[in-house]
């Protein structure tokens, strides 16, 4: 059967040769594709800012593990399998509509627009099936993989459906339970085997995921010159924002300027795991910290002296532990690994954890403050005792 430019089959990445002089790089489709998926995390944190509880927090992370497991899913896809082709396009802009109304829902997903919300990722992993069935087609070396992953989705899938007949107010349950399946798919003994047989490009999908992290980064940006348009720059507000963007800096330094340069560690399908499912609560602390700072900065803005309300308070303290955690984790995956940096992160973690819960008495930019210099002495370690360079890796022509 001869090939159109229109269609043409996927190919297993390692079976395309790219220029010698340039490694694989991103397809605008991705980036496109990720865009659309911040415009849906914003949702979810405009979700997290009118729901600042306890429930709403728990509500704010289902949320979090559905979005970010549907972008995963779609990422190893692409890293795995090069495709490009009009079928592709418009299965991912199948997609990109489906995570539209996904977006449009999240307000309401536990309430009246639950049915529109379950809908939306269904075909969102409806579109990504399709992918992997075709693949199981032209593919034949990795057709048990991508079987592998199609049935296994659809079982999630099938859950989501069926979650549609619980009572109201449970089919979040139902929403769990499907998601579990999914992020179990991966950790299969089978599974596991067939993904050393078929690995993924660790160089691309560091990329991936380093370049949407980057993008949830800066959505803190966004939401605290939304909420502030028009605001005067005042005193506090000059030393808030010193402050503010201290700690803002030092999360993009912890995670870019040394860790991510070191790669994954493929040689340990533990070390793997942990790299790929730490970025779960990395997202979520990311998110978790741009709602929290946006309602820190109008505190400081607003009540200058005063000390800082509870939930605020909280909201940013347990942003940036779950931040350290995650890292914590993230660099046990890299290459060079080191010990007393792990360490580090989960002694940061205690302090900030320590400081949210007692420091009662401080107002916004005091708060901040210290929190600042928990920071910045992770990003003076990190300076001080840099990873050794990356050992070379050696690609067959």
């Amino acid at each position: 059967m001869p090939h159109s430019p229109l269609f043409t089959r996927p190919r297993f990445f390692r079976d395309v040769t790219f220029s010698r002089h340039t490694s694989r790089s991103i397809q605008w489709l991705e980036l496109f594709y990720d865009l659309v998926y911040v415009a849906t995390l914003i949702q979810i944190g405009n979700f997290l800012s009118d729901n600042v509880s306890i429930v709403g927090f728990g509500q704010f992370i289902v949320l979090m593990m559905v979005i970010w497991w549907a972008w995963t899913g779609e990422t190893f896809y692409q890293n795995r399998y090069v495709s490009d082709d009009l079928l592709h396009r418009g299965i991912v802009f199948l997609q990109i509509f489906a995570i539209a109304s996904f977006g449009l829902s999240v307000s309401q997903a536990f309430g009246p627009l639950y049915v529109q919300f379950t809908i939306a990722y269904v075909l969102i992993r409806l579109g990504l099936i399709v992918m992997y069935l075709r693949a199981m087609r032209v593919h034949p070396e990795s057709r048990a993989l991508s079987q592998g992953y199609a049935v296994g989705f659809s079982l999630g899938v099938l859950v989501w459906i069926g979650s549609l007949f619980l009572p109201s107010g449970l089919h979040w349950a139902g929403w769990l339970v499907g998601i579990v399946i999914e992020l179990s798919v991966p950790l299969v003994p089978h599974m596991r085997r067939l993904q050393v047989q078929h690995p993924f490009d660790p160089h691309h999908i560091a990329e991936r995921f380093g370049i949407f992290t980057l993008i949830v980064l800066g959505e803190a940006f966004v939401k605290i010159l939304d909420d502030a348009q028009g605001a005067t720059i005042t005193v506090a507000v000059l030393g808030f924002s010193t402050v503010g963007l201290l700690v803002t800096y030092s999360l993009w330094w912890l995670y870019y300027s040394d860790t991510i340069d070191q790669g994954i560690d493929t040689t340990s399908p533990r070390k793997i795991i942990f790299w790929l499912y730490s970025h779960l609560p990395l997202v979520i602390s990311l998110v978790t910290f741009g709602v929290a700072a946006k309602k820190v900065f109008a505190a400081a803005a607003e009540h200058p002296g005063e000390p800082l309300k509870l939930e605020y308070r909280l909201l940013y303290t347990a942003a940036l532990v779950l931040y350290l955690i995650a890292m914590m984790f993230i660099e046990y995956g890299i290459r060079n690994a080191q010990w007393r940096r792990i360490g580090l992160r989960l002694v940061s973690s205690v302090v900030v954890l320590l400081i949210g819960l007692f420091a009662t008495g401080l107002d916004a930019t005091g708060f901040v403050g210290v929190m600042a210099v928990v920071m910045l002495v992770q990003v003076a370690e990190t300076i001080l005792t840099p990873h050794s360079p990356p050992e070379a890796e050696h690609h067959s022509e």
